[in-house]
């Protein structure tokens, strides 16, 4: 297995060493890449690979956690630690062969066994196209640890450490990261192998209803307000029902599935336009620029204005 600063040195990206909170605490630290363009229908927006890596061992012990506004997949090459999080509220061991499943929204903290460290590569992503996964069994919040190597089976491990290669490494070879629909290609086509490794049986039917439950949700204006009864209603169902029905099988509730559209939207209007921060939340049906950028900043860690100075500079 090559070193990080030996990847970098073959395949671009940024490598260095960086330094930790204790004496002599260094680690391997490669950024494959980063991008501040996302796609309208997803996109792949960061990757790192770690050797020596301490993780979040400074909130693990001051017992504080992290919450992301995208999704990212962390695998575990070298080591074992534990997970834990705010929705299952339950701290689950980890160990090298390993695939944390982190979500947006859901606050969590991961670390190695104390005094320890491990190796790892991680992918984040975000888009409505990734929110598909969600539920039926595929990238479920409810089973954020999923084992996709046995730990000792080096030839295994390593081969799932090229499939991450072949998604991010076209990324890390450009001057510029700017994201492509390839990108979002490989990237889905990682997520199939890896749920093909854990996915249950679930119902032709139910898979069907959940497509179209998005495909619904995909096609609602956004400017225009949720009306959950209205959808409820299209599929025979009362609204608590629905509601119930969708996040079962989807992963979230529908409200957030539509917020997560709108703050995407808006992340690309953004960047692709020199449109009012005020009038692109009104366009995506935010009454007022308050709200807009209160919601913008839970969802996203920054201000629409901040968002867009980062996506420029």
């Amino acid at each position: 297995m090559k070193s990080p600063k030996a990847l970098s040195l073959i395949n671009g990206g940024k490598f260095a060493v960086q330094s930790g909170t204790r004496p002599r605490q260094t680690r391997d630290y490669w950024l494959i890449f980063e991008s501040f363009h996302p796609l309208a229908m997803g996109w792949v927006n960061r990757s790192a690979q770690i050797h020596r890596s301490w993780a979040m061992l400074p909130q693990w012990e001051s017992d504080t956690n992290r919450t992301l506004h995208v999704y990212s997949l962390v695998f575990i090459t070298r080591g074992e630690g534990s997970f834990w999080d705010a929705l299952t509220k339950t701290e689950r061991p980890v160990c090298q062969g390993d695939l944390l499943c982190l979500f947006p929204g859901i606050a969590h903290v991961y670390v190695p066994c104390a005094g320890t460290t491990w190796d790892e590569i991680n992918i984040e992503f975000s888009g409505p196209v990734f929110d598909a996964w969600s539920g039926l069994g595929m990238l479920d919040a409810h089973e954020p640890v999923r084992h996709l190597a046995r730990p000792k089976d080096t030839k295994e491990i390593e081969s799932w450490l090229e499939r991450f290669h072949q998604v991010v490494l076209p990324m890390a070879h450009r001057e510029h990261s700017e994201p492509t629909l390839d990108d979002v290609g490989r990237m889905l086509n990682l997520i199939a192998q890896m749920c093909g490794t854990w996915q249950k049986d679930v119902a032709e039917s139910e898979v069907e209803w959940a497509n179209e439950a998005r495909q619904k949700l995909m096609q609602w204006p956004l400017e225009k307000k949720l009306d959950l009864k209205s959808l409820a209603v299209s599929f025979g169902l009362g609204e608590q029902a629905y509601r119930k029905k969708f996040k079962r099988l989807c992963g979230v509730s529908p409200s957030v599935f539509h917020a997560r559209r709108q703050i995407e939207e808006a992340c690309y209007l953004l960047i692709s336009t020199n449109t009012s921060i005020k009038e692109i939340g009104y366009n995506i049906g935010f009454g007022s620029l308050f709200y807009f950028s209160r919601r913008f900043k839970q969802v996203t860690g920054v201000s629409p204005q901040e968002y867009r100075n980062q996506a420029r500079a």
